[in-house]
């Protein structure tokens, strides 16, 4: 495929596969570039800007992504609107993986609460919001309270087109899924993600014959390790006078060298009462 330069119309709406995509950061409470650690939206006191968009749709996963092993995902396509930033680029369908339980449940109830009442998620405005939360662990003994633990989620809500340029993207975005982009839309949700090892999880049906499927097949274990104590030691090594197997013969012991005593030496044992 051979691509070359053009213009863009300016109401044109892009949509790559992959597509462009952005990271959630819990941890810094932003959203940040997939490809550049050091690229996030911030503002000059490096604080994270919470982002607005139309959501395109979301797509459930699970297995292993990053350091996280065997839980849930959802991947969520959208057309930013706020802030203006180079990370968020205009009319462009962008990614982004929801991770962690409770940003997770937020989400489900925020599209849950727009399905029920017949609202389209195309048709509103979607804002986000980085939230610190905190519980206190329990001893499991005296039931007494703990140490206070502090963790940030992700929430959500909705609000109605603000300026005319909103309500116009809203416009063009439902008319470009009309005209059959929403297969652009699902082939970027389904498009491949660096170093993830993910199974998609239909809606509306029990999920856990897959689930159960994919941990059988893909054991949680520490990528490049082997098995580690007695799952490590060979059939019948505890049996006694088991010796270990080889494929190669043991080395041959090399003759020591013969060593001469010196007289001073010799004078020494002997005045000891050493036989040498």
């Amino acid at each position: 495929m051979v691509f070359i330069a053009g213009k863009f119309s300016a109401d044109e709406i892009l949509c790559q596969v992959p597509p462009h995509t952005l990271r959630i950061d819990l941890q810094s409470r932003y959203w940040k570039s997939d490809t550049d650690s050091e690229a996030a939206i911030v503002d000059s006191n490096g604080n994270g800007i919470p982002i607005s968009f139309v959501l395109l749709g979301f797509t459930p996963y699970f297995g292993n992504l990053g350091m996280r092993s065997h839980e849930e995902f959802i991947r969520i396509a959208y057309i930013g609107v706020t802030p203006n930033h180079r990370l968020l680029p205009p009319r462009c369908v962008c990614t982004s993986i929801i991770s962690g339980k409770s940003s997770q449940r937020n989400f489900i109830s925020y599209f849950q609460t727009l399905y029920n009442n017949r609202i389209n998620v195309g048709e509103v405005i979607t804002e986000t919001k980085f939230v610190q939360k905190s519980f206190n662990e329990r001893d499991p003994m005296t039931g007494a309270d703990g140490a206070k633990i502090n963790y940030n989620v992700l929430e959500f809500r909705d609000r109605p087109a603000q300026t005319d340029e909103e309500q116009k993207l809203i416009e063009d975005i439902s008319n470009w899924l009309d005209a059959g982009s929403g297969d652009l839309v699902a082939s970027a949700l389904r498009s491949t993600i660096s170093g993830a090892h993910l199974v998609e999880l239909p809606l509306g049906e029990d999920h856990t014959a897959i689930k159960e499927a994919f941990m059988e097949a893909n054991p949680k274990r520490l990528e490049g390790s082997a098995p580690a104590g007695l799952a490590a030691l060979p059939a019948g090594a505890g049996a006694p006078g088991a010796k270990a197997e080889t494929t190669e013969p043991p080395a041959a012991k090399k003759a020591a060298g013969k060593k001469e005593l010196t007289e001073e030496q010799k004078a020494a044992l002997q005045a000891a009462g050493l036989d040498f």
